[in-house]
């Protein structure tokens, strides 16, 4: 197999036409974008050596992209995340741009390569009778403000996963969110604040999840996480990754804006409908959750009815 030299690998970054940044996960400067990305924002590369990237990404903050960077480091070698966020140009529009993460070693130094493609873009190129239909299942089945899972389609997998459940069967455990302050923060920041957070809350569900995890929007403040083939020491583990994040979580223009969560977990040791075991999850989280408290997690143990 040919070696390609450090030099050769960034003239092929170069001649991208998607948006290439390197990133030092440290600091979270930028260390390298390509020509045709830095145009497209309006720049030139030179000038934005001098920028973070979430100068760029009006709806990322700092403790954002730092628990996304974070997450890269437990996932297997060469495997990567998904980060969908709006990108901002020095003129025009917002674009959407889905940015796929990966940690890269460079001189011995780790480094995060991001490679965005504006969505717009993207389905512009590809076959239009398949996007009508790609589009058509994913506005069915997705929540427009996280971009998880709804609600029927949720139960619809819940369904399918509960009848395998049993002692020599699948194993099953179910993860509660529930956004406290989600009406507050509406009320005292507005719908669009709040719909930031929900937002927000997707990305991060998404990047603290593993692929076959299934998170969904279940009700107005309420999330739901699946875990197949994982107990709930696993759902604990996940909760407790999900609320640090939270701790770390700021917008710079409400300083005083804080998400208060509520997680109840547990694993289902036999088959039930989904809808009596959320409505049984949700009734104990009721009973046992504090309002004193920024972040809670309860172990709610093996789920009976």
């Amino acid at each position: 197999m040919a070696r390609i030299s450090e030099q050769e690998v960034t003239h092929i970054l170069q001649q991208s036409l998607d948006l290439v940044l390197i990133l030092d996960p440290g600091d979270l400067t930028l260390m390298f974008v390509n020509e045709h990305g830095a145009n497209w924002l309006g720049y030139t590369a030179a000038n934005l050596m001098d920028k973070l990237p979430i100068e760029f990404m009006p709806e990322m903050s700092a403790a954002e992209l730092e628990g996304i960077l974070e997450n890269l480091r437990i996932l297997d070698v060469g495997e990567g995340t998904v980060l969908v966020t709006p990108v901002r140009r020095s003129l025009g529009n917002d674009h959407d741009f889905e940015f796929r993460l990966q940690l890269i070693e460079i001189g011995g130094r780790e480094f995060v390569l991001a490679n965005g493609r504006d969505i717009a873009e993207r389905v512009a190129v590809t076959d239009e009778v398949h996007n009508l239909l790609a589009d058509a299942q994913t506005e069915s089945r997705q929540d427009k403000t996280t971009q998880l899972y709804q609600r029927d389609t949720f139960l619809q997998i819940f369904r399918d996963l509960v009848k395998e459940v049993g002692p020599d069967g699948l194993r099953l455990t179910l993860v509660v969110i529930d956004m406290k302050n989600l009406h507050e923060i509406n009320t005292q920041f507005g719908q669009g604040v709040g719909d930031r957070v929900l937002r927000n809350m997707g990305n991060l569900l998404r990047h603290a999840a593993t692929r076959e995890d299934i998170c969904a929007r279940f009700s107005g403040r309420k999330l739901c996480i699946l875990l197949p083939r994982k107990g709930q020491n696993d759902g604990l583990n996940l909760a407790e990754k999900v609320n640090r994040a939270l701790t770390k979580v700021k917008y710079s223009e409400y300083p005083e804006l804080r998400i208060h969560t509520s997680v109840g977990v547990a694993e289902l040791p036999e088959p039930n409908e989904p809808e009596l075991l959320l409505e049984k999850v949700i009734s104990q989280m009721r009973e046992l959750k504090s309002e004193e408290v920024a972040q809670e997690v309860h172990r709610l143990g093996l789920l009976v009815i």
